[in-house]
């Protein structure tokens, strides 16, 4: 990752140069990204006549770019100064991108630990939407595994992982996700298929603490996952083990819940989770 030098005073200022392997840049789009570079290295952000002369771009294509970003929050128009500083949408992203460093920096060693006791692919997941976005993916070792990649999504309501973060959700909050979408999108045929079905599911997983896909993904691939909860107490992302289910008998399912349980547990007190209780160190 490259960084930009802080301008000199007194002196013209470059936008950002073409560089890299892409062979299509969007040039409007360095144009934007100069233009919030440019105002997020003053304190006092910029005029649009001096954006314009400093970064050498015309001052209508500066004034479309800057109304585009403006709707966005991107930038915000002061109406005293008339200068543009970074919008409220850069705090929204700075935020999430803080939660996430946090949970991968945590959450990586001992997802490292929950694969090793396993010998099982092991995943971190957050909410995004009705989709579920992996931050953390530990392979097995066996040659017949679960694979993928960090990035993919998944539909909540079909995985282990989705059902762990939905659970933290109340009946008003789960109907108006799925916007009283009574019918859910099915991958196998024992895919949840209801929003009554998910509900009635949800609350089997508030007591237990851990969420079951049954083949809902993938036939012949089972998961269970466990909700993670930060320090406000509340579920903000949730970890996985997944396995063919000709490999586990009931006494390592078993195992697998009490690791998984405990693995849960110990990114929660990493996390601040003021929930009571000890985790047990997964060896």
């Amino acid at each position: 990752m490259a960084f930009s030098k802080q301008p000199r005073r007194g002196r013209k200022r470059e936008g950002l140069k073409l560089s890299g392997d892409n062979k299509y840049p969007v040039k409007s789009l360095i144009k934007a990204l100069s233009i919030l570079e440019y105002i997020g290295a003053s304190d006092t952000g910029g005029s649009l006549t001096e954006i314009s002369e400093t970064l050498k771009i015309g001052k209508s294509t500066v004034h479309r770019l800057l109304a585009t970003l403006k709707d966005h929050d991107f930038v915000w128009l002061d109406p005293l100064s008339s200068r543009y500083i970074l919008g409220a949408r850069f705090m929204q992203l700075s935020g999430k991108l803080t939660r996430q460093s946090i949970l991968i920096r945590y959450g990586e060693p001992i997802l490292s630990k929950l694969a090793k006791a396993t010998n099982e692919t092991c995943n971190l997941g957050v909410l995004d939407g009705r989709e579920v976005l992996y931050l953390i993916m530990k392979e097995s070792k066996n040659p017949l595994r679960m694979s993928g990649q960090v990035g993919k999504r998944l539909p909540a309501h079909c995985t282990a992982l989705g059902k762990a973060l939905l659970s933290d959700l109340s009946q008003e909050e789960l109907t108006r996700l799925y916007a009283n979408k009574q019918k859910l999108d099915t991958l196998t045929p024992n895919s949840i298929s209801t929003l009554a079905e998910l509900a009635e599911h949800l609350q089997k997983v508030r007591q237990t603490g851990l969420a079951f896909d049954n083949e809902e993904i993938y036939p012949g691939v089972v998961c269970v996952a466990a909700p993670v909860r930060g320090d406000r107490g509340k579920v903000i992302a949730a970890v996985s083990v997944s396995f063919p289910k000709h490999r586990i008998d009931p006494a390592m399912l078993e195992d697998f819940k009490s690791l998984l349980s405990s693995c849960a547990s110990e990114l929660s007190q990493q996390l601040g989770s003021p929930t009571r209780g000890k985790a047990e160190d997964v060896a």
